[in-house]
């Protein structure tokens, strides 16, 4: 039987405010997501079993989060049928852009299909939310506003925004887990001062978003050196510039498509970017897309 494909879209977080750390050691988030016209791409086939394999060797098999979450979702319905999901990568490893949380959001929705359970969006985001803060957002399938962990989320109401867009990626990730750290000791606990507190747990409530601020640039471009130099050169060349997630990936919204590819071109060949990506971004989940 043929494989069909279907897209694990790129995420961008058009902001992100840690907005308290709680007793558990998460963090309260205030932060929106919106997707991107570039993708890891999943070719998958009914099978008698859970196959996972990857494009990139290391990724291949039951380490892989597609086949944690698929194997938890066929025990908690009690599926016997499996699946044979082969994973073509293209997004970055910890990058801010959730390609492996894209991933399995993508798994799990073609799942919920061919195994006929038919649970709701709701339902698989209250069901993948303890796999990763990342999942729910491709599982709400339209750009959105976030909080809680991550998991609280609602549609995006303010205008998305227009023109090119051009993703870098240093060639180095940053740790989420290590980004969080560091806030933690060297951010948010540093702050004694009343009101700056009071700023940084601040929710925006939908309003007035700042697009753009990203409580974690700090301890992101404190742990990644590459990371602080790609940003310093995209932002004296552009004006709307960005760090993603908890990087190290970075976003610039160009005015034309002259300025995003030569942006791109000059980030590539000062050595600043490994990988680099012109596109728009995309209010909708494409997972059925055909390529």
């Amino acid at each position: 039987m043929k494989a069909d494909t279907y897209l694990a879209p790129a995420k961008v977080n058009l902001h992100l405010r840690i907005t308290d750390v709680l007793e558990n050691g998460y963090h309260a988030l205030d932060t929106s997501f919106v997707y991107v016209d570039v993708w890891d791409v999943l070719h998958i086939v009914e099978a008698d079993d859970l196959i996972v394999g990857c494009s990139e060797a290391a990724l291949t098999g039951k380490k892989n989060l597609v086949y944690q979450v698929l194997a938890a979702f066929r025990a908690l319905h009690g599926v016997r049928q499996g699946l044979s999901v082969f994973i073509e990568k293209n997004l970055p490893s910890q990058a801010g852009l959730g390609g492996g949380s894209s991933d399995a959001a993508t798994a799990l929705m073609v799942a919920n299909q061919l195994w006929g359970i038919d649970a709701s969006s709701q339902a698989l985001i209250a069901f993948a939310a303890p796999y990763g803060a990342d999942i729910p957002c491709f599982l709400f399938q339209q750009a959105s506003l976030a909080t809680g962990i991550g998991e609280k989320l609602l549609p995006y109401g303010q205008p998305i925004p227009d023109g090119k867009v051009v993703l870098a990626w240093p060639g180095e990730g940053v740790s989420t887990a290590a980004a969080f750290e560091h806030f933690d000791a060297h951010v948010f606990y540093a702050l004694t001062d009343e009101k700056v507190v009071a700023k940084v747990r601040a929710r925006s409530g939908g309003d007035a978003l700042e697009i753009g601020l990203n409580s974690l640039e700090q301890s992101a471009t404190a742990l990644c050196a590459p990371l602080a130099s790609l940003l310093s050169a995209m932002r004296d060349k552009v004006e709307h510039v960005w760090m993603s997630g908890s990087g190290s990936a970075c976003v610039a919204v160009c005015q034309t498509s002259e300025q995003a590819v030569a942006l791109a071109d000059e980030l590539q060949q000062q050595k600043l970017a490994s990988w680099t990506h012109i596109g728009h971004f995309l209010p909708k989940h494409p997972w059925q897309t055909k390529v």
